[in-house]
């Protein structure tokens, strides 16, 4: 599990298999915090 703002790494992490698994909206003011998450192939 990760956590991102939507100004940095969001496409980044979708691209490589990570699914958005909640958000905090407006933190900072006029963006979102995006938690992710990725099983791991052991």
């Amino acid at each position: 599990m990760l956590d991102t703002f939507d100004f940095q790494s969001e496409k980044f992490y979708l691209k490589n298999g990570y699914v958005a698994i909640g958000e905090i909206q407006n933190f900072p003011k006029g963006h979102k915090r995006i938690y992710f998450s990725k099983t791991l192939d052991l």
